[in-house]
């Protein structure tokens, strides 16, 4: 049925090494996730494990998560395929056996073995061991925070672990807890255990649900603590082309820590949402030995490594470095992998399992499945122009990007910051135009491994930062924060809520916190929406509502659940109420003017069409066709620009490509050319204006900033852009 293609990568053969793709279904084609199956390049059926990660109304799979084992060939790519089939599923062996040892969880892959405090009050770890290899409770010490004073504040659990996933690819568990006897910060930390591996990743999400607006950490780490007798040689390694790899035998402890200035003049040239290096330390003895890494540690820096004879020091956040601003309702997830390996494992291939960890392999789907399942918008062009293609590809490699603990996957944007918005502070954009949305949709439409690697870690950023986990006041409560300095000091705004990213991130990662967090954006729409001030007719302009809309129509489709649509309806109800107000969407500007807004007009167009795809009322198609006649009628400038406002002082060219998408909408219900050629000027601009490239490297307060473009510029262009093109090319009106 499909086929994924591994490209060529490692240097080395990977024998059943761990990997997963997320497949998108068209409606009723998967019933089961026992009816998928993979086979390998030798066409026989593989083990897999697989999870449903979207239904469609019907009940069929619409996203299914796929995680198997692959013989991947050094040096090659090689082939895999997946089929529904109606035979019968081998129920292979699971991942991992679980089992209570009295009030221990036991965790064993034939491989290692971790056993897992069960009982609230108690700390996380009990023990890991691998044959002669074993670390005891009082040698795992957290993971814990120090906060502003210097106190010490213990993981403890509030609620036993839970299994969350198990298959016979791997197992994942998970529980929820405090630091400390007084509940300092909430947390969420997760294992993730392979069949028959040595290594393990544990996740690490620390949630801020404390009163004051912000608390100070000085510290996060996890220590493992070691017989110093028994230790043979330990080993520190940083990478960017080549791991530099320093080990000692003798007394000297060997220690290092990422931060802004190293960062800043460490020259690299890999695409860093990808790839950008390994960062580990290692612990052996004859016994065996444990080595331990930072996923991204570079990007999410400060980050510390420290080993001595007696203790591993995995520092998340570095002492040394000075305390982090934490505020209210901001979340972040840690990653670190612990290797058990045997004493005798040498350095160079626990240097290649570190840096397989930091860059896993991925098979690549072609575009027919994502196109053919319905899962995205119309967007792949059968007529592909080269110039327009690259052009895509270009904004979304070209933005600025940020990196830092609190920063990764986010960015400022200049003309926000310059605006004063800040107070002289950067201005983030909290992708804004949900960005990680436009990035998964390049990615399916191009195949390119890294448009995927974008999406997800921006994805990561606005589950995350992005997204208020708290607040007293039920309207900040789940808001996804507008643009600000510090990320979340800024207000709520129901135009700047998007779900589909997360919603898409969610698809493929399998990351329940970022369905939550998506969930928890639509309920803080409709309780804005039930305040006053949405109910008074004509004085909200269409950008505020015509976003929520589209988030909760997202939300509808993602859900079945017809819920939200009751504050889909009230928000067509109010764009009918105010064109009878107004006699069109004239926004309320000036105290003594109304205007006329090509972008907000076309957001509410934009919105309203999705409405319109599930609820198809002829009063929604005619308000979308007539507001689109009015801008042709009224807003365009004589070089077939649209204006920006139609005041004196402010009837200059726009810039905003969302009115492509609007006149293509109006294309799409009517058939009529005249909506796209209307658009061809501003199409043509928007393509052929000139990229900023990729830009230096500086110092911005806490973080390292990669200049270029902000990323709403890509965020905002991709979907109108390649609406627009999908339906001029097939029209045959460009090539």
């Amino acid at each position: 049925m499909g086929k994924l293609t591994f490209n060529k990568f490692a240097n080395f053969n990977r024998k059943k090494e761990p990997v997963n793709v997320s497949i998108p279904f068209e409606k009723g084609a998967l019933r089961s996730i026992a009816c998928l199956k993979i086979t390998d390049d030798k066409k026989e059926t593989i083990k897999s494990q697989v999870r449903a990660l979207g239904l469609w109304d019907d009940g069929s799979i619409k996203w299914a998560k796929v995680d198997f084992l692959a013989d991947l060939p050094a040096n090659k790519g090689v082939i895999y395929d997946y089929a529904i089939t109606n035979e019968p599923k081998i129920v292979d062996p699971q991942a991992a056996t679980i089992y209570m040892d009295g009030d221990t969880l036991v965790a064993d892959n034939f491989c290692m073995s971790l056993a897992f405090n069960n009982k609230a009050g108690e700390k996380p770890f009990r023990s890991f061991s691998r044959e002669h290899f074993k670390l005891e409770e009082h040698q795992i010490d957290g993971p814990y925070l120090l906060d502003e004073t210097g106190a010490r504040h213990a993981a403890i659990l509030s609620e036993p672990w839970t299994v969350e996933e198990d298959g016979p690819i791997f197992v994942k568990l998970s529980a929820k807890g405090k630091h400390g006897d007084s509940g300092f910060m909430d947390f969420i930390i997760s294992v993730i255990i392979y069949t028959n591996t040595p290594w393990f990743e544990i996740q690490y999400r620390i949630i801020n649900r404390l009163e004051p607006e912000y608390t100070h950490i000085k510290k996060i780490a996890l220590d493992l603590h070691f017989n110093e007798s028994q230790c043979e040689t330990r080993a520190l390694a940083t990478s960017n082309y080549l791991s530099n790899i320093r080990t000692e035998t003798g007394e000297q402890d060997l220690q290092f820590m990422i931060d802004a200035d190293y960062l800043l003049y460490d020259a690299n040239e890999h695409i860093p949402e990808v790839f950008y290096g390994t960062f580990f330390a290692d612990w052996n003895s004859k016994k065996g030995g444990i080595c331990a890494t930072h996923y991204q540690a570079y990007q999410n820096f400060p980050k510390a490594l420290k080993v001595s004879k007696k203790t591993l020091s995995i520092d998340i956040l570095p002492e040394e470095y000075g305390r982090l601003k934490y505020y209210r309702g901001m979340a972040k997830r840690h990653s670190i992998f612990l290797h058990l390996h045997r004493g005798d494992e040498p350095i160079e291939a626990i240097n290649k399992r570190s840096l397989m960890l930091q860059q896993m392999d991925k098979p690549i789907l072609p575009a027919y499945v994502y196109e053919q399942s319905g899962c995205f918008p119309n967007f792949f062009a059968k007529n592909k122009n080269v110039t327009f293609e690259s052009s895509l590809i270009n904004m979304a490699d070209n933005r600025g990007k940020a990196f830092g603990i609190l920063h990764w996957g986010d960015c400022p944007d200049s003309g926000y910051s310059q605006q004063g918005r800040g107070g002289g502070a950067n201005v983030w954009t909290n992708n804004e135009y949900d960005f990680p949305y436009a990035a998964i949709k390049l990615y399916a439409r191009s195949g390119v491994r890294r448009m995927l690697d974008y999406a997800l870690v921006a994805g990561a950023h606005l589950a995350d930062i992005d997204v208020c986990h708290y607040d007293p006041d039920p309207l900040r409560h789940g808001a996804q924060i507008e643009h600000s300095k510090d990320h979340v000091t800024g207000n709520v705004e129901i135009s700047h809520e998007w779900v589909e990213g997360l919603l898409a991130y969610y698809h493929q990662t399998g990351d329940s916190f970022a369905y939550d967090a998506a969930i928890g954006i639509g309920q803080n729409i409709m309780r804005h929406l039930d305040e006053p001030k949405y109910h008074k007719k004509g004085e909200i302009n269409a950008r505020e509502t015509g976003w929520a809309l589209r988030a909760l129509i997202a939300l509808y489709r993602e859900t079945n659940d017809a819920h939200w649509l009751t504050h889909a309806d009230f928000i067509v109800s109010h764009f009918t109420d105010w064109k009878e107000i107004y006699g069109g969407w004239f926004a309320p500007y000036t105290d003594h003017t109304v205007v006329r807004v090509p972008f907000m007009i076309s957001v509410a167009v934009a919105s309203l069409i999705r409405y319109y795809r599930v609820k198809p009322r002829e009063d929604v198609k005619a308000m979308i066709i007539d507001a689109m006649e009015d801008l042709i009628d009224n807003a365009i400038l004589e070089n077939g620009l649209f204006y920006y406002k139609d005041l004196p002082s402010l009837d200059k060219a726009g810039r905003n490509p969302i009115v492509l998408e609007a006149l293509a909408c109006a294309y799409e219900l009517t058939g009529d050319e005249k909506y796209l050629r209307a658009g061809i000027p501003t199409f043509m601009k928007y393509v052929n204006q000139p990229d900023a490239g990729r830009g230096k490297k500086e110092k911005i307060e806490d973080g390292i900033l990669m200049t270029g473009n902000g990323p709403k510029r890509f965020a905002q262009a991709f979907y109108p852009l390649t609406y627009y093109y999908y339906h001029v090319s097939n029209a045959g009106i460009l090539g």
